[in-house]
């Protein structure tokens, strides 16, 4: 009997890969078109910190889906 649980951040099959990686894309691309107004403000504001947070969270996690499906 297995004591650890397995799911698709510990195991990742190559369709999660595409999956998450073109979400994580089009979220990251959306997210930069919002903060700058189609890139007529700049990226770097005080006011979206917590934007950029989250940006850096899914960042993180999405990697770490890539070094899952890698080290497995």
């Amino acid at each position: 009997m297995k004591d650890k649980k397995e799911s698709f951040l510990t195991n990742p099959t190559k369709k999660h890969l595409i999956i998450f990686g073109l979400l994580w894309f089009i979220g990251i691309t959306l997210l930069t078109l919002s903060i700058t107004d189609l890139f007529t403000e700049s990226f770097f504001q005080k006011n979206y910190i917590m934007i950029y947070f989250l940006m850096i969270g899914s960042t993180m996690t999405t990697g770490k889906l890539y070094y899952n499906y890698w080290k497995n």
